[in-house]
């Protein structure tokens, strides 16, 4: 790394329409990379790259855009604000050193902020508050800074004022100087040095208050505030120099052993497939091998290539604390750690996806290209979770809403020119033993084969997701087999007898054994697929549905409507805060029966309701109340047929 240099890998995050796109492309402005202000509604801005996001004026994937300010550089990551693109927050975490949360100053906290900041803090992430739009008519931002320290955190500490809010010529005075006693007691309240200074010899000066401040705002002590209006470019430049002295530099230890993470995937017409990496330690050069810890094999770095604005450029070496573009890494995936896997820092799932829609072409004709176009798109956001059930000839996607099903058959149209129809989603159930049972099964015929295994599979605490183990000796089963029956749980449980995933449950391998010259590569995947469905059977399921937890706000005079909505809806509650008129119900309800909600809410009061949800958990649902569906493919349970599949002597059109 070269003496000195400085970075910052900067997210900017918020619910939708709260400028932050206007605000990336201020910042990208006054730091001289670009020469004029882009537009959302014209369709003109840096940060929205893609066709269907000009086209929409929204944010659909997290645009990495690097720039400078007074010798630091910050790799700026503009993500999208629609709770429907939440996976694209997801993955940006992971490589930020701070994060500005932004805020309207008429909204105030909305449903996405309060997820977003809920994230921000379980991952530990410094957090600088800024309040936008205060230039618009309503705003009240002594009114947001109240809600943000009653729900987020009594530590918002303002950086600024704003004047004459509400109006064009609105402006913001800077409350950080050693004269305003009020501002430096709150900040010698979480700083031991400066309190000392304070105490003993009065007024610090600027240089050791900014220090304090900046040692506040990295350690999670203090969130200061700034207020703005990017449309007029006011109060963006302090929120800049803010950023520069408050937020934490990057790591830049080139000495270290790489470690590295692969956090998108993009597909370019001449590069091909181009994956984002965001280096924690070491150094990369063009040409280099480096471990995929993850896929436990080597990868070979064709081409390095750096962002820079709208396109690519050669930098041949990506190193410690920079954000690269690696190319020639054709099986690279999103989430896989390059390196040591020690210093990457862990997944944190704002928002997964629970519907379910399929995708059929316009024509018939184009079925496998759209099949490889969602594998894709499927790549490049994980999430999509693309299924491709042959034999029925059905191509699945999860999706979050409404919103992502539309931009997903626009992306269909503009990027590989496939006219596609989306069903109605429907809600992603899942299942889970309803009592402990045995699954077995001897494939011994036709040879060459031999894998016997017998399995106990138990119910286990909601949530909790899937745990194996082994109570059988490698003297009856290699180790090398029972390292494949473990590879295979997950495949093995995509689909019940229900027809939906398989969680919370215990697997225990109890009994069996391979053969010396008869065992084979797959033997224990096979019959770990048969024994699972055979124990499944035996144990029954239970079928489980996403339950949503749910806050409401609006006018007294809905509340008894709005709690009679959610009883109907087999939802519970909590007793109603009232205040200045309105209310605030908080509760629960399943998902399958409030997908509709927001808009009969917006229809019953105007427009003028809030509505946050957020994913609580699954629970037990009456399989008339849920849906039930049938076995996708050949099931295991069809033995015979399943073993012929297996062993490719038959294919999806010979079954269909």
């Amino acid at each position: 790394m070269r003496e000195g240099r400085r970075i910052r890998n900067l997210g900017i995050l918020a619910h939708a329409d709260a400028g932050k796109t206007t605000l990336t492309e201020t910042m990208l402005y006054l730091s001289g990379s670009i020469r004029s202000v882009g537009s959302v509604d014209r369709g003109t801005t840096v940060s929205d790259g893609l066709e269907v996001e000009r086209r929409r004026g929204i944010s659909v994937r997290a645009s990495v855009l690097p720039f400078a300010w007074k010798g630091v550089q910050i790799n700026l990551i503009d993500n999208p604000g629609h709770a429907d693109f939440s996976a694209e927050v997801e993955r940006s975490l992971r490589v930020l050193d701070g994060a500005v949360l932004m805020l309207s100053a008429v909204e105030g906290i909305q449903a996405q902020t309060e997820a977003l900041w809920e994230a921000l803090e379980a991952v530990g992430l410094p957090v600088i508050l800024h309040i936008n739009k205060i230039d618009r008519t309503g705003a009240d931002s002594a009114g947001v800074l109240e809600s943000l320290r009653k729900a987020f955190s009594r530590d918002v500490l303002p950086l600024n004022r704003p004047e004459r809010e509400g109006g064009a010529d609105v402006a913001v005075t800077s409350l950080v100087h050693d004269r305003n006693r009020e501002f430096i007691e709150a900040v010698a309240g979480k700083d031991d040095a400066l309190l000392d200074s304070y105490l003993n010899a009065g007024n610090p000066g600027m240089e050791t208050l900014h220090a304090a401040l900046a040692r506040c705002v990295r350690g999670r002590k203090l969130f200061p505030l700034l207020h703005g209006a990017a449309k007029y470019n006011v109060g963006t430049e302090g929120l800049l120099d803010a950023i520069v002295a408050c937020l934490p530099d990057a790591d830049t230890d080139c000495d270290q052993p790489v470690s590295g993470l692969v956090f998108r995937i993009d597909h370019d017409r001449k590069l091909g497939r181009v994956a984002g990496v965001r280096l924690y330690a070491g150094r990369l050069r063009n040409r280099d091998t480096v471990l995929n810890t993850t896929a436990g094999r080597e990868e070979k770095v064709s081409q390095i290539k750096r962002r820079s604005l709208t396109r690519y450029e050669d930098t041949g070496v990506l190193e410690a604390g920079d954000i690269g573009f690696l190319c020639g890494m054709p099986d690279v995936r999103i989430g896989d750690v390059f390196g040591d896997p020690g210093r990457v820092p862990g997944q944190y799932t704002l928002m997964e996806p629970l519907l379910s829609v399929q995708v059929r072409p316009e024509n018939e004709g184009d079925y496998v290209r759209l099949a490889e176009a969602l594998q894709q798109l499927s790549s490049e956001d994980p999430h999509l979770g693309f299924r491709w059930f042959h034999e029925e000839r059905e191509l699945q996607v999860r999706v979050a809403g409404a919103v992502q099903t539309e931009i997903l058959a626009e992306a269909l149209k503009s990027r590989f020119d496939i006219e596609a129809v989306l069903s109605d989603p429907t809600v992603i159930y899942r299942e889970t033993p309803a009592r402990p049972g045995y699954g077995a099964d001897s494939y011994t015929m036709p040879k060459p084969c031999w894998a016997i295994v017998k399995f106990l599979l138990e119910p286990a605490a909601r949530g909790s997701g899937v745990s194996y183990r082994s109570e059988v000796r490698t003297n009856d089963i290699k180790q090398k087999y029972q390292n494949e029956i473990a590879s295979a749980i997950p495949e093995a449980l995509t689909q019940g007898i229900k027809g939906w995933e398989v969680t919370d449950l215990k697997i225990t391998l109890t009994e069996g054994s391979d053969h010396v010259l008869h065992s084979r590569p797959g033997d224990f995947k096979l019959a770990m697929n048969i024994a699972t469905m055979k124990g499944l059977t035996e144990t029954g399921t239970t079928l489980l549905e996403p339950i949503l937890a749910f806050r409401i706000s609006a006018s007294e005079a809905f509340l008894g409507k709005v709690m009679a909505d959610v009883t109907a809806m087999r939802g519970s509650f909590q007793p109603a805060e009232t205040a200045d008129g309105r209310f605030v119900l908080g509760g629960r309800f399943p998902l399958a029966s409030s997908l509709d909600y927001p808009i009969r809410l917006s229809a019953l009061t105007g427009g003028k309701a809030k509505l946050s949800v957020r994913l609580e958990g699954y629970e037990a649902c009456p399989d008339h109340l849920g849906a039930v569906r049938e076995y996708k493919g050949i099931s295991p349970l069809d033995r015979a047929k399943y073993i012929l599949k297996m062993r490719g002597a038959i294919t999806a059109s010979a079954t269909a």
